[in-house]
């Protein structure tokens, strides 16, 4: 099966790459459609003789944000060089989830393994191999949107290898997640995919660069956007909790409320607005059959009285009262 064309349509990216084993065997000729995209940076690029006989692939999924990349890649056995020393060529990330990449510039050699994060400058040249079946988060990033951000240049020629705990790291990778989820609003404001860029590119410098100082608070929107994305995902959570919060997003508590202050809403007070508005949607939702008592009790009021109180502080009637007017 021939390569799958990439897909582009406003920030959504897919690469879809499927090769037979005969295909395979000339792996090097496929890879040439790469030459205009997002992967134009991995040159020589190959099949190990020992792994043609399964054929290869490779799928990345995820978003293309003027220049900035962020995918889940699924790759099989592959080796190459990424990096042409070309000012073009951008700074890459890769954090492994399976599997395996080794990389190589030199004397100098990396295993990334997974649960850890490498980061470095393709404008050097590093040699590649990875495992069968690897999966990793790839973000890269055009190389001028970085550089401004850096403390010393001598900091970008290295590769970077942390583990995703660190809380820079995890962060970061919070922030990409909460950015995954938002491609209807990135499609339609070129504003907002700025604010994206800007934010990436100074997370991503503060996890290399060795200037103090730098960090998440220096983009109190970003940590709102990850930190949204944490609560939305513990909604139903008894443990959610604004500690527990800044502990996932990677920041400090004050840090944590400073930004939501900046945006007008409190961190407790953003959960239990969407928390009410989840338990609106399973009130009306068709052929819903669950109770006040049982709704209230999966979106974390109270009791009943409590839920009621609230739905009606917000929609101006009580929650039967609402359901029976959106029935008529």
């Amino acid at each position: 099966m021939n390569p799958a064309p990439p897909h582009d349509d406003g920030v959504r990216y897919r690469e879809d790459m499927v090769l037979t084993a005969e295909q395979a065997r000339t792996s090097a000729r496929h890879f040439r459609d790469w030459e205009r995209g997002p992967f134009s940076h991995l040159v020589r690029l190959a099949v190990p003789e020992a792994a043609v006989p399964r054929g290869f692939r490779f799928v990345a999924n995820g978003h293309l944000i003027d220049g900035l990349l962020s995918a889940k890649v699924y790759c099989d056995t592959l080796t190459g060089v990424s990096g042409s020393h070309l000012d073009q060529d951008p700074i890459v990330a890769d954090l492994v989830t399976s599997g395996w990449i080794e990389f190589a510039e030199g004397k100098r050699k990396h295993s990334v393994q997974p649960g850890q994060i490498c980061i470095r400058d393709t404008k050097a040249s590093w040699e590649f191999a990875c495992a069968p079946a690897t999966t990793a988060h790839v973000i890269s990033i055009p190389r001028h949107l970085v550089l401004p951000h850096i403390g010393s240049r001598r900091t970008i020629g290295r590769a970077h290898i942390s583990d995703v705990d660190v809380p820079e790291v995890r962060f970061f990778v919070n922030f990409l997640e909460a950015i995954n989820k938002s491609s209807g609003d990135l499609e339609g404001s070129d504003t907002a995919r700025k604010m994206v860029r800007d934010a990436c590119a100074t997370l991503f410098s503060h996890i290399i660069s060795e200037r103090p100082g730098a960090g998440p608070s220096d983009h109190p929107e970003a940590v709102v956007v990850a930190a949204k994305s944490v609560i939305e995902e513990n909604l139903d959570s008894g443990d959610l909790s604004p500690p527990m919060v800044a502990r996932s997003v990677g920041v400090s508590l004050r840090t944590l409320h400073r930004c939501f202050s900046a945006s007008g809403e409190s961190v407790m007070g953003f959960a239990r607005r969407r928390r009410l508005e989840r338990a609106h949607d399973e009130l009306v939702a068709p052929g819903g059959a669950a109770g006040m008592s049982e709704i209230a009790a999966r979106w974390l009021f109270s009791d009943a009285s409590h839920f009621i109180r609230q739905f009606k502080s917000v929609y101006g009637v009580t929650p039967a009262a609402y359901v029976r007017d959106q029935r008529k």
